[in-house]
């Protein structure tokens, strides 16, 4: 890659994701479709969410057990 090549930003990419989706699901669908979608991505996002904040106010020790030897080391 030369100098004088211009690269879109990550917005711009964020920007025309959305876009398409918007116009490629949401113009032509149904109501009934529609409010379909919207619920199952607006309840896979709270879902998200409140795992991610469940991980993260559980601390770094609630998820790591280490298992005790049975056998005694001599």
């Amino acid at each position: 890659m030369n100098g004088d090549t211009l690269l879109a930003s990550k917005w711009d990419a964020a920007f025309d994701l959305a876009r398409f989706l918007y116009v490629g699901f949401f113009s032509d669908l149904p109501a009934w479709a529609r409010y379909a979608v919207l619920g199952l991505g607006g309840s896979a996002t709270v879902y998200g969410l409140l795992s991610w904040l469940r991980n993260r106010s559980a601390g770094p020790d609630a998820g790591e057990t280490v298992p005790e030897s049975e056998t005694p080391v001599r």
